[in-house]
């Protein structure tokens, strides 16, 4: 069934693998570049469908990345419930990948999974592991697992003890000894040694023939103890202090009160280890704590882990016990060992308002079984999951208190008559963890006490201590004193299913019989010591295939040490974690060991904490974790990483290192190590937690991509595919803080390289002459100054507007003058400004204006800044009450001459966040409120009388509108808390259907040229764009976008971004170097199939046709024979000079061509040349739409578009001159006239025209190959007339003869500078 669910995934993933077809945008519309500017630290253009922004909470993301045309693509392989971390390679097509997961794709396969690259198919390993995988190591087919679980799911639980598994023909099977007792965190191969290494945090094996004794017994404080405390809670459900035996329930101090916690034995025990859980109540929380022996009052001498540092850290009087929720409980281990009748837990302080206690457990490294006068056995544990030893009674018992020893023990009393027929006994049964050779001790109370010296005989121990094996001990109980005395010593079978050791205590056969008539059996404690002479295991266990045995290095780490990682070289292994040697030799988190010679330190001990992992790299070992110097501190800076050179046996840092702990450390290519982890910068620089350092170079290698979460391994599939894992929350194409622009097919964010750390709110072009110099706004740090305003003159970046406080939100460039919009105030020489300023940028200075003020005068906000099309009037819109003194709610108009505001109109208020000015009307659209009627949308209709209406009270909220270029709007917006896209004619709001999710938000719209599409669809209808949104939009079939293109049926993704925290970015505003567009409408052409039958036939009705001519020709030639020459004909010259690039097309065309002048005579009345002209095109294209006429005003024809009206670069009647200056004819003025006139103007600061002249000369050779175009060599001076366009210049040049010629050229072709 999983492979069933699995497939259906994978055919879901391969849908969303395939390349996406997005329409291409006309780049060149928007003059070759088009900038996102908003709130995104990485950006990536839209290729597939598998590409994502972020993912749900508690997840994370198995990608695989992709060149698609040379673009590096990060597509979402799986969404997975958890993280993969590490992976093993089984066969050239088939990996091991292991974590700690549960779900891919939501498809089950718990912590594990099989990955086949021929098919990109994950399988399950059974039911999976029931615990988290920390290591893998594959074996040819075999399998080892090593993590933080207990066994395979469904399997045999009393084959594994947990940590350790091994995967081996399609199935789950236990390694010899069962599993260990803690977690494994690495496991490898040991080549000369032909073993395998498990390394972590444990001390014992499941089959008990290495076990750690101090946590082998718990104490049952259930029956074995009295629980009291002092100043517990006084009311509540958390007063009792034996509710945290087996974490009941929390038990809590009076707020603000220290206080105890204790526990009185009813027999001596020796604590080993103190196991305690705070409480995680309201806040609540002991922090410094002790433990004392009753009676005497000794502190236990205490060790414990310190979870933050994973130091190990001794206390006695001042014990720290984490707050950390995540940490279940710790282990306080006792360190001198004290003998004692009760423990009290002091409290001296706490977090929140008090102190208290979730759990306590009491282990001992003894086994001692006490029997209990009670109906159930007694039994040595209380809470624990392990089996517990039980000690029960037969016969008539009664417990009796000794005045000699202090103590209770149990007495069975009968007549002596009885003594061969009494069923009296106890029986114990230890739980023994673990085979070894033990010492079993029996007390027994001295008569004294109790009276009972006459009393007193013989008893046998009847000892089953191993299958099949029993053994009696003869004891004699005729003692004045306690005593303690050594029944056996030998070795004990560990406790299982089939056997478990027991000791019976009966009447001895022989007994003698007591001279009072009456007998008494003595029943108290037997003790199980292990002989801990023999082999210890601390951490690494070896173990050998080959022959099936397992052992502890002969040399081992001090006890409780961690290793989190090991690495193999020859004879030798690196053994890094949290460990720190007390012998002779010194060693700190890191040490070499030997096999033949034992430790060997490395310089300087080693490191001063933690090591996490590790990788070796030829001679170098590469380290990370939680140091930032070795142990022996040195002048090397190691924060978190560092190389050891294994050859020098010297340590080496990676520049100033990282600022948070490592975790993973890898090597995909053996010249670079991959490292990620808790950082956040990589040598002073912004980092996402992951970096890359090379090895050879020693230095860091830059990303220029973002991938938030760390990458915890790679695996490369080859033909440019690599599947990254880890803890991945997003991963785009490009690293960029809050702009980045596309152009010519690349992808860059300049500003980023300069200042990391930029905060991009605004940018706008400005045409500096030929160049386009970019300009942004913001908060900038470079040369050590903070900026508000920042340009790039084509060398670098230079900042302006310092010392402001506040945020820049909009600028706008009018001719020179840069219009700068936002909410900030300060002081820039002797200028103030407050939310609104004008900077020179020719001049480079503020000049004066008043700034825009809220009611209480503070500084307003300002939005959005438009100018009329003369540019002398400036309206500053957002949310404000005055400008300067002037009352103005919402909207202002400034004079561009006078710099004085005036009221646009009264009416208006609230936050206006996008404005158009079209034919003397303006329309607002935001927070707003007309006439105290809240509205997203409102109109003023005459910009000199009308006051504001709102038509649209539907809509709250608006973010921004689009004109069409035809007084239709586009606007969007929220409507009862729902996404809302609406078309506006000015009269009535009409909703689009768009199908985007609810969590859409549109910032700003703009229509777009296209190139291509996978559709023949247009938005609007029958134009030549398409309708972009930026913001976030929640797209159907695709998910969360920055930026959309919409053709009126089909959304589709054009751009993603995330934030530096994984979550989906937002692009608020777009810019460009040309503003774009107006939709317009397309000419539909026949197919070129049908022109060109259509071109054919054509050619020969012309060939017929010519031929039949001459015939004519020949017959009339012959029969008339006489003479004709026909009178010369004028030559044609124009009423007006051509104002504009077509016209002047049109004109050079007509003086050219004597054909067009002789047509220009034959056509009919009202027709030119260009009638003609596009008479025989049109038969040539019978499907185009396209007329001519004569415009009357000019004598050149103007093209008329499918409505009949004018098209906009013809008709423009502001470009029309009357004839004045050089727009008389130039045939009559010389040449040498119009470079007199330049010569005049040349040096004037304003752009080339009739009435300022420019001179320039040729820097290439041009050779003209259109009616209209002007040829000329290099080094030819030009007359330079017309610069209005950017690629194209009309300018005259002497034809040789001194007279001027016309015509159009190539801007880049000439240089005001005279070439050599």
């Amino acid at each position: 069934m999983v492979n069933v669910l699995w497939f259906f995934s994978f055919l879901y993933f391969i849908q969303w693998t395939n390349g996406l077809e997005i329409p291409t945008i006309t780049l060149d519309s928007l003059g070759g570049q088009l900038g996102f500017i908003g709130d995104y630290a990485g950006i990536s253009p839209v290729k597939q469908m598998s590409q994502f922004e972020s993912l749900p909470n508690n997840t994370h993301g198995l990608l695989m990345t992709a060149l698609d045309d040379t673009t590096l693509i990060f597509k979402l392989f799986g969404t997975v419930n958890g993280s993969i971390s590490s992976y093993c390679k089984i066969s050239d097509t088939k990996y091991i990948l292991a974590g700690d997961f549960n779900t891919v794709n939501q498809t089950t396969f718990n912590n594990i999974a099989q990955f086949d690259t021929a098919t990109s198919l994950l399988s399950p390993l059974q039911q999976g592991l029931d615990g988290s995988v920390r290591s893998i190591y594959c074996d040819s087919d075999q399998v080892y697992v090593g993590g933080d679980f207990i066994a395979p799911i469904g399997a045999n639980m009393t084959e594994y003890t947990g940590h350790v598994a091994l995967w081996e023909q399609n199935q789950w099977s236990p390694l010899p000894w069962k599993g260990f007792n803690g977690p494994v965190y690495s496991i490898i191969k040991q080549l000369q040694q032909q073993s395998i290494l498990f390394a972590g945090q444990f001390d014992s094996t499941g089959d008990g023939q290495f076990f750690n004794q101090n946590t082998s017994q718990t104490i049952n404080l259930l029956s074995s103890a009295t629980i009291s405390a002092g100043n517990s809670a006084m009311f509540g459900n958390n007063t009792n202090p034996s509710s945290v035996v087996c974490s009941q329930s929390p038990w809590l101090l009076q707020d603000g009160m220290p206080g105890y916690w204790e526990a009185l034995f009813n027999s001596p025990v020796q604590p080993s280890v103190f196991r305690l859980s705070n409480v995680h109540l309201n806040g609540k929380n002991t922090n410094e704590f002790n433990i004392i022996s009753l009676g005497s009052n000794q502190y236990f001498q205490l060790s414990y882990t310190d979870p933050v540092t994973s130091q190990i850290v001794s206390c006695t009087d001042k014990c720290i016990l984490s707050n950390d929720s995540s940490i279940p409980y710790q282990d306080f281990t006792v360190t001198s060992p004290v003998t004692t009748n009760g423990i009290r837990i002091n409290i001296d302080s706490w977090f929140g308002s008090g102190g208290g206690l979730g759990n306590v457990e009491i282990f001992r490294s003894d086994v001692s079984l006490q029997p209990q006068l009670n109906s159930e056995p007694s039994t040595s544990t209380g809470c624990s999951n392990t089996p517990s030893s039980t000690a029960s009674t037969t016969g008539n018992w009664s417990q009796v208190y000794s005045y000699q020893s202090y103590r209770n023990f149990l007495i069975a009393t009968f007549a002596a008559t009885e003594l061969q027929t009494s069923n009296v006994s106890v029986t114990y049964q230890p739980y023994i963890s673990g085979q070894g050779i033990y010492n079993v001790y029996a007390t027994t109370p001295g008569c004294v006490g109790t009276s009972t010296c006459d009393q007193r005989t013989q008893v046998v121990l009847e000892m089953t201590l191993s299958p099949g094996n029993t053994t009696t001990y003869a004891l004699d109980q005729q003692n004045a004193a306690d005593q303690r005395t050594l029944i056996y010593s030998g070795p004990i079978t560990a406790s299982s299913g089939p056997f478990q050791p027991s000791i019976i205590m009966r009447v001895s056969p022989t007994a003698t019989v007591p001279t009072s008539g009456t007998v008494s059996i003595a029943a108290d404690s037997l003790e199980f010591i292990r002989n801990t002479t023999g082999s210890v295991l601390s951490s690494i266990l070896n173990y050998y295939p080959s022959n099936n045995t397992w052992l502890p290095l002969p040399q081992q780490l001090p006890l409780a040490s961690t290793v989190r990682t090991l690495q193999s070289n020859a004879n030798k292994i690196y053994i890094g974690g949290n460990f720190r040697s007390t012998n002779t030799t010194l060693y700190t988190n890191l040490v070499t060991y030997d096999f033949d010679t034992g430790f060997i330190p490395v310089q300087n001990n080693g490191l001063n904490s933690m090591v996490s992992t590790s990788v070796l790299v030829g001679s170098q070992l590469v380290v990370g974790g939680y140091f930032n110097n070795t142990d022996i501190p040195s002048s090397n800076a190691l924060n978190h990483v560092a190389s050891y050179n294994l050859e020098t046996n010297t340590w080496s840092g990676m520049q100033n290192g990282v600022d948070g702990p490592v975790n993973d450390l890898y090597t995909m290519d053996n010249t670079s190590v991959h490292l990620s982890g808790v950082f956040k910068t990589v040598n002073g620089s912004t980092s996402y937690g992951n970096a890359q350092w090379h090895l050879i170079q020693n230095q860091w290698i830059p990303s220029s991509s973002l991938v938030v979460g760390p990458i915890a391994n790679q695996l490369d599939l080859g033909n440019n595919n690599t599947v990254y894992m880890g803890a991945i929350k997003s991963a785009q194409t490009y690293r960029a803080n809050n702009i980045a622009s596309f152009e010519q097919t690349q992808w860059r964010s300049s500003i980023t390289d300069l200042d990391p750390n930029a905060t991009v709110t605004t940018g706008v072009f400005w045409k500096n002459g030929n160049a386009n110099t970019i300009i942004l706004g913001g908060l900038f740090n470079f040369n050590n100054t903070q900026y508000r305003i920042t340009m790039y003159d084509g060398t670098m970046w230079k900042g302006f507007m310092q010392n402001i406080e506040g945020d820049v939100n909009t600028l706008y460039v009018l001719k020179n003058q840069l219009l700068i919009g936002g909410r900030f105030q300060g002081t820039i020489g002797d200028i103030k400004i407050t939310s609104f300023a004008i900077y020179d940028l020719e001049r480079q200075v503020f000049e004066e204006v008043q700034g825009v003020l809220t009611q209480d005068k503070t500084p307003g906000q300002v939005n959005v800044i438009r100018t009329q099309t003369d540019g002398r009037s400036i309206y500053v819109a957002g949310n404000f009450s005055f400008a300067g003194l002037l009352n103005c709610n919402s909207i202002c108009q400034l004079s561009s001459d006078s710099r004085q505001w005036s009221q646009v109109s009264q009416g208006i208020e609230g936050s206006i966040k996008d404005m158009s000015i079209y034919k003397g009307s303006i329309t607002v659209v935001g927070d707003l409120a007309v006439a105290s009627t809240k509205t997203g949308l409102a109109v003023l209709d005459n910009l000199s009388t009308a006051s504001w209406r709102s038509p649209a009270h539907d809509i709250v909220s608006t973010n921004s509108l689009v004109n069409d270029g035809t007084g239709q709007f586009i606007v969007s917006g929220r409507s009862d808390d729902q996404f809302y896209l609406g078309s506006w004619n000015g009269q009535e709001l009409t909703k689009i259907n768009t199908d985007l999710g609810p969590s859409s938000n549109i910032i700003q719209l703009m229509y777009l040229q296209v190139d291509t599409s996978p559709s023949k669809a247009r938005y609007p209808s029958g134009s030549d764009t398409v309708l972009m949104a930026v913001g976030h939009l929640d797209l159907p079939q695709f998910g969360s976008a920055s930026a959309a293109l919409f053709d009126g049926s089909t959304w589709y993704p054009y751009v993603l971004t995330s934030t530096a925290n994984g979550t989906g970015g937002l692009i608020r505003s777009t810019i460009s170097i040309t503003a774009c567009c107006t939709p317009k409408s397309v000419r539909n052409y026949l197919s070129v199939p049908a022109v060109i039958l259509i071109s054919i036939a054509i050619s020969l009705a012309i060939l017929f046709f010519l031929m039949a001519l001459s015939f004519l020709y020949l017959f009339f030639k012959r029969r008339n024979n006489v003479k004709y020459e026909p009178a010369p004909m004028q030559e044609w010259k124009p009423k007006h000079r051509p104002s504009s690039l077509l016209a002047m097309l049109d004109a050079a065309q007509l003086t050219d061509s004597a054909f067009l002048a002789a047509g220009a005579g034959s056509a009919s009345a009202g027709a030119g040349a260009g009638a003609a002209a596009g008479a025989a095109a049109g038969a040539a294209t019978a499907g185009a739409s396209d007329a001519k006429q004569r415009d009357p005003s000019t004598g050149y024809t103007t093209a008329l578009n499918d409505r009949g009206q004018q098209s906009m670069d013809i008709s423009d009647t502001s470009r029309l001159r009357s004839s004045s200056g050089f727009s008389t004819s130039m045939s009559s003025v010389p040449f040498s006239v119009l470079m007199a006139n330049a010569v005049k103007s040349n040096d004037e600061p304003t752009a080339a025209s009739d009435e300022t002249p420019k001179i320039y000369y040729a820097k290439y050779a041009f050779e003209a190959k259109e009616f209209g175009e002007l040829a000329f060599t290099a080094q030819t001076p030009i007359v330079v007339t017309d610069t209005s366009d950017d690629v194209w210049w009309m300018g005259y040049k002497d034809d040789g003869f001194g007279n001027p010629v016309s015509g159009l050229f190539p801007s880049n072709y000439v240089s005001k500078a005279k070439p050599f």
